[in-house]
């Protein structure tokens, strides 16, 4: 079984995994995990036109080692292998896309704990990826 486990870096995250590292013994196997992070885009042709696309891609690169890293410490305190992803782009898309060519078998993320009112003002990245996915989905907190 494959899982990918969406972090953001945030303690909502972190507490994610935790529940979801507790509940291993749900599976018969140690699931293969891909642990992902999504940064979302910068107006990427002023900055690339400024910067260049070299330091973008290294802004990129760092932003997303940052986001990954208290999750990666985590996995690694417990023992379990991981592999490490980082994309660019609207994250709801970018994780059900990653989710499906990548033949994952279950998404796994956390939530912020907003209401069903705050999702329908200001969206949720795990209402996004719930709405798209054909995975199923498995919501932490």
């Amino acid at each position: 079984m494959k899982v990918l486990i969406a972090t953001d870096g945030s303690k909502h995250a972190i507490a994610a995994l935790e529940s979801f590292l507790a509940h291993l013994p749900w599976f018969r196997e140690t699931p293969a995990i891909e642990l992902v992070h999504v940064h979302l885009p910068i107006p990427y042709g002023r900055a690339a036109a400024w910067a260049g696309k070299e330091a973008v891609d290294r802004y990129y690169s760092e932003e997303s080692d940052e986001a990954l890293k208290p999750a990666s410490e985590v996995l690694a305190k417990h023992g379990v292998a991981f592999h490490p992803v980082k994309l660019v782009g609207d994250p709801g898309h970018e994780i059900v896309r990653h989710a499906h060519a990548s033949g994952c078998d279950l998404v796994a993320m956390g939530t912020h704990g907003h209401t069903a009112m705050a999702n329908l003002v200001m969206g949720s990245v795990a209402t996004k990826v719930i709405a798209a996915s054909k995975i199923p989905v498995l919501l932490l907190k």
